[in-house]
C-alpha cells in the first residue's frame, strides 16, 4: 500500500471515534396499575385495534362520517405532515455534510503591479476551469452527532403528527357529542315550553271562569317566559359548536348544516371503561414519545458541542485546467491537479466553545426534566379522566331514576290539582323540578361520553388512525419504582457511519 493511501485510510478509520455521551432511552417509573382501577371490578384492558378507532365504539354513523372527513381534510394534520417533510429534508442535508463536496470552479484573475520599483515585471493573467472538492473528515463525530439529532427530530415530527391525530379525534368526538346534547336539550326545553304554555292557557281559562286565581296565571306565565328565555342561548351555543366542527373537518361555515340538521341521539358511552396499564399508556402516548425524542436530540447535540474542542481535519483537491492564456486553456499542457490536507485545532476562543458545551448540557437536562414531567402529567391526566368517567356513570344512573320519579310526580300533581286537592303552585314546582332534572340528565349523559373521550385521549387513542409514510420511533418503558439515572451518562458506542446514514 502506498504511504498516502494508508494515511487516508487511517483517517477514515478514525472517523468512527465519536466523542460525547451515547444516548440511553429513559425508563420512566410508573405504577403497575391505576389507582382508580382499584375501586372498579368490571374494567376491561384495552387492545391496540380499539385504541386505533376508539370512536367506533359509540356506534354512531354520523360521528364516523365526520371523523373520516376530518382525517382527510383537517388543516392541523396537513401542517403536521409538512413538518415531517421539513424534518426529513433537514436530516438529508445534515447527512450530506458527512460526504465530500464537489464544485465546478471557473475563474479569471488579472495581476498587475502598479509600483514597478518594488517588484518590476510582475504582470500576468490566470484562467482556470475544473473541479474543486473538499471533505471535512468527521474525525470526532461532530457531524455524526448532528445527524443523530436530526434523526431524532424527524422521529419527533412523526409523533407530532400522531399527537395531532389524538387531539383531532378527541376534539371532534367531544364537539359532536356536545352538538347532539344541545339538540337534545333544545328538544327538552321546547317540549317543556309547550307543556307550560298549555298549563298557562288552562289557568287563564279557570281564572276567566272564576275557578282559579290571578296568582296562578301570573306564576304560570312567569315560568313559561323563563323557559322560553333558555332557547336563544341554547340555539347560539348550537351554532358555535357547529362552526367548531366545520373547522375541524376543514370546511367553510355552514357546510355541515344539512348533515347535522336532522336531530340524532347523544352517543352513549359503553357500559364498561376500557383501560390500559400505565406502562402501555406511556408507550402509546405520542406526546411522551415526542419528549423522549427531544431528549435524544439534545443528547446528540451535547456530543456535537463537545466535538468542537477537538481538531477539524479536511482534505481538498483540484482537478482541471490552469493557464495564463485563455486561448491555450484547453490544451493538454494546461491540465493540473492538486491535493491538500488541513488540520484546524481550536486555540483561543475566549470561552465560546466551553459556553456552547454548557448550553448543550443545560438544554439536555431541561429535555430530560421535561420528559419526566410529561410522564407525571400523563399519569395524572389518565387517573383524572378515569375517575371522572366512573363517578359520572354513577351520577347519570342516579339522575335517570330521579327523572323517572319526577315525571310520575308531575302526572300525579296534575291529577290532584284538577281534583282540587293541591294548589297550582305545587304543579308548577313539580314541572320546574322535572325540567331541571331532565336538563341535568342530558348534560350528564354528554359528560359521561365526554369523560370517556378524555380517557381515550389520555391513553393515546387515535394516534394510529392514519400513519405517515414512515413509522415513528418506539421506545419501551419499564415498570420500576427506583429513580432512573440521567441518560447523558455514556453506556455504549454508537453504530458505524454507514448504518447512521442509511436510507430509511
Amino acid at each position: 500500500m502506498k504511504p498516502k493511501a494508508g494515511w487516508l485510510l487511517s483517517l477514515c478509520g478514525l472517523a468512527g471515534c465519536t466523542v460525547g455521551p451515547d444516548y440511553q432511552e429513559p425508563a420512566p417509573a410508573v405504577p403497575d396499575r391505576w389507582q382508580a382501577e382499584r375501586r372498579a371490578d368490571d374494567l376491561k384492558p384495552v387492545d391496540r385495534e380499539t385504541l386505533k378507532n376508539w370512536w367506533k365504539s359509540f356506534g354512531d354513523a354520523g360521528l364516523d362520517r365526520l371523523m373520516e372527513q376530518a382525517v382527510d381534510e383537517n388543516l392541523d394534520l396537513q401542517i403536521a405532515l409538512s413538518r415531517i417533510e421539513q424534518a426529513r429534508a433537514e436530516r438529508r442535508g445534515t447527512g450530506a455534510q458527512l460526504f465530500p463536496k464537489v464544485d465546478v470552479a471557473v475563474g479569471a484573475q488579472r495581476n498587475d503591479n502598479p509600483f514597478p520599483g518594488f517588484a518590476p515585471g510582475i504582470r500576468f493573467n490566470l484562467f482556470e476551469l475544473g473541479f474543486d472538492a473538499i471533505w471535512e473528515i468527521d474525525l470526532f463525530g461532530r457531524q455524526h452527532r448532528r445527524l443523530e439529532a436530526a434523526s431524532a427530530d424527524l422521529d419527533a415530527a412523526k409523533d407530532e403528527y400522531a399527537q395531532a391525530l389524538v387531539t383531532l379525534t378527541s376534539d371532534l368526538a367531544r364537539g359532536y357529542i356536545e352538538y347532539r346534547s344541545l339538540q337534545y336539550q333544545l328538544r327538552i326545553t321546547r317540549s317543556n315550553l309547550e307543556a307550560q304554555q298549555k298549563t298557562l292557557k288552562l289557568t287563564e281559562l279557570l281564572f276567566n271562569e272564576g275557578a282559579g286565581t290571578r296568582h296562578d296565571v301570573v306564576r304560570a306565565r312567569a315560568q313559561t317566559e323563563t323557559t322560553a328565555a333558555q332557547l336563544p342561548a341554547l340555539e347560539a351555543e348550537l351554532v358555535a359548536v357547529q362552526r367548531q366542527l366545520e373547522v375541524l373537518v376543514g370546511r367553510q361555515p355552514g357546510a355541515l348544516a344539512a348533515e347535522l340538521e336532522q336531530p340524532g341521539d347523544v352517543p352513549v358511552a359503553p357500559g364498561h371503561a376500557i383501560l390500559a396499564t400505565p406502562a402501555q399508556t406511556i408507550r402509546h402516548r405520542p406526546d411522551l414519545r415526542i419528549a423522549e425524542r427531544r431528549l435524544a436530540a439534545a443528547t446528540a447535540l451535547q456530543g456535537a458541542a463537545i466535538a468542537e474542542l477537538f481538531p477539524k481535519v479536511s482534505l481538498s483537491a483540484f482537478l482541471g485546467l490552469h493557464n495564463t492564456d485563455i486561448e491555450s486553456l484547453f490544451k493538454s499542457a494546461a491540465f493540473s491537479y492538486g491535493v491538500a490536507a488541513n488540520l484546524l485545532q481550536p486555540l483561543l476562543h475566549f470561552g465560546r466553545i466551553r459556553a456552547g458545551i454548557d448550553l448543550a448540557e443545560a438544554r439536555q437536562r431541561e429535555a430530560y426534566l421535561a420528559f419526566e414531567k410529561a410522564v407525571l402529567e400523563a399519569l395524572r391526566e389518565t387517573e383524572t379522566a378515569l375517575t371522572r368517567y366512573l363517578k359520572e356513570e354513577i351520577r347519570r344512573q342516579t339522575l335517570g331514576r330521579s327523572v323517572a320519579d319526577l315525571r310520575e310526580s308531575v302526572r300525579l300533581s296534575q291529577l290532584r290539582y284538577h281534583e282540587g286537592v293541591i294548589s297550582f303552585l305545587d304543579v308548577l314546582d313539580a314541572q320546574r323540578a322535572l325540567y331541571v332534572a331532565e336538563i341535568e340528565l342530558a348534560r350528564s349523559e354528554a359528560a359521561a361520553s365526554t369523560n370517556l373521550i378524555a380517557m381515550y385521549k389520555a391513553l393515546g387513542g387515535g394516534a394510529e388512525a392514519r400513519q405517515p409514510e414512515v413509522k415513528a420511533h418506539r421506545f419501551q418503558p419499564t415498570i420500576t419504582q427506583a429513580r432512573t439515572p440521567h441518560p447523558w451518562i455514556p453506556a455504549k458506542r454508537i453504530q458505524n457511519l454507514a448504518k447512521q446514514i442509511g436510507l430509511e
